[in-house]
């Protein structure tokens, strides 16, 4: 490996994190594991997991991009695919996220048992990534027809789509070890992982796509081995920057206790993300009838947005762990207060994205397909989605503050209600009279009820209560 893109020593790993060992004990021991819970701790923890999140967008960004060169018909078929394909595995990747909470809960107690323990079972529980693979071209077809996909649409979705399945049992393990290394405090190494990921999927792409000319099956098949190079190295290196510290991690089977623990906490996490995009992937089927080009004008709005929320979703991961860890230190005044300052950071990162969309609309959409259709409608959803951005922002940081304090179903219980009974149902009503504008109205209603119903929660301190 080269010099420069070593990862860390295992003793480099966060200078904000206690040495392991030197764990405290007795009286003092949570106070001075607890997080201080600054502006500068969050920015600390949040900045590689800004670039993290980059380089995975960056991975649809480039797919979008060399698709655009192909036609309109492959970059909306790519986008949908990736959506479903995402959609499949989705239950268990959220579920894996949740390592970082029990983990980051241990680290706050000064359990290293527990670290070591909950750190085994998450690699155990990320071995659902095999089975999954062999039901994976089914499910993926059975969505899609479910859609009522265009036929032109369904056969390019499906090609991309049945390579890629190839890489859950990578992704998988490779979600778990990134988990792991987030609730320790370590996300340096990840946004060095997912940069390799940009590297590799980017430069394959190129040579399978435009070099072997394979079309759609080369980016597939590039972003399959990107994907799966990450994965196995993310597991290595998890076993090998710890083990002095903690232990050996490996694979351990959870007691019934542990069971109920990730039943109780982990499965509502998993819905939560399922129930949402799910219904995200029913909304785009939604405006794939509506046409290729009003499809592919929403993915490439939608593709600017993901860039956007980068910072609320690296803040969103790095206070979910800081919160947990604080519960963990007996501090549920200090998790408070990292809450209500990253949901802040976060909204004055969401009103500059705001100001982009209002200004330069036509700019952005044009930097991927100069289409005057495609120009004029993806104007006209980056409009509607200037709506609902700075709300947006606050809910993603307030609900990953609810997950890391273990206050999981009632996520998942708004999300469900949000989702299936407001913003499917309301973009069904709304896409064939107002057209794709009025399709992301529906998730302007969606993003609003969402984030204002984890803002009452986070005020009302019932997620104190909640335990892992």
């Amino acid at each position: 490996m080269p010099e420069s893109t070593a990862p860390p020593r295992a003793d480099h790993v966060s200078a904000d994190l206690p040495n392991p060992h030197q764990l405290p004990s007795g009286p003092d021991a949570a106070e001075s594991l607890a997080p201080q819970g600054t502006t500068r701790e969050l920015a600390t923890l949040a900045w590689p997991l800004i670039l993290s999140n980059l380089a995975y967008t960056a991975v649809g960004f480039t797919d979008t991009l060399y698709m655009g060169r192909l036609g309109v018909v492959e970059v909306g078929a790519v986008g949908l695919a990736s959506l479903v394909l995402f959609t499949v595995s989705l239950l268990f990747r959220s579920a894996l996220n949740t390592a970082s909470t029990f983990v980051a809960r241990a680290l706050g107690a000064g359990d290293t048992d527990g670290i070591r323990r909950w750190a085994g079972i998450f690699l155990t529980l990320s071995l659902i990534g095999v089975p999954l693979t062999f039901i994976g071209p089914w499910l993926v077809s059975t969505v899609l027809t479910l859609l009522h996909t265009a036929p032109a649409i369904a056969s390019v979705a499906q090609t991309y789509a049945h390579i890629r399945i190839l890489e859950i049992p990578f992704a998988l393990i490779g979600t778990a070890s990134v988990s792991i290394m987030l609730g320790l405090g370590n996300t340096r190494t990840p946004m060095l992982l997912s940069w390799m990921l940009v590297t590799v999927n980017a430069a394959l792409a190129a040579l399978f796509v435009f070099g072997f000319h394979w079309g759609v099956a080369g980016a597939a098949w590039a972003s399959l081995i990107a994907v799966d190079l990450q994965g196995l190295l993310s597991f290595w290196l998890v076993l090998r920057l710890y083990r002095s510290q903690y232990g050996r991690f490996w694979f351990l089977r959870p007691n019934s206790g542990e069971v109920r623990s990730v039943i109780r906490i982990s499965l509502p996490a998993g819905l939560t993300d399922l129930a949402d995009v799910g219904a995200f992937t029913v909304f785009l089927g939604i405006i794939a009838r509506l046409g290729p080009t009003e499809l592919a004008a929403s993915q490439i709005a939608n593709q600017f947005a993901s860039f956007g929320f980068l910072p609320a979703f690296a803040l969103n991961a790095s206070t979910s762990s800081l919160v947990s860890r604080a519960l963990g230190a007996g501090r549920p005044d200090l998790a408070a207060r990292i809450g209500w300052r990253g949901a802040g950071l976060s909204a004055g990162l969401m009103l500059l994205l705001t100001l982009a969309f209002l200004l330069i609309p036509r700019t952005l959409i044009g930097l991927f397909n100069n289409d005057p259709r495609v120009l004029e409608l993806g104007a006209s959803v980056l409009a509607v989605m200037s709506g609902y951005l700075l709300l947006d922002g606050v809910g993603i940081v307030l609900g990953g503050a609810l997950s890391g304090a273990g206050d999981t179903r009632f996520r998942l219980l708004v999300t469900l209600g949000g989702a299936w009974l407001l913003m499917v149902p309301g973009a069904a009503w709304l896409a064939p009279r107002y057209g794709v504008a009025g399709a992301w109205a529906a998730a302007l209603m969606y993003i609003t009820l969402l984030s204002s119903c984890y803002a009452w929660r986070f005020w009302s301190g019932r997620w104190r209560k909640a335990t892992l």
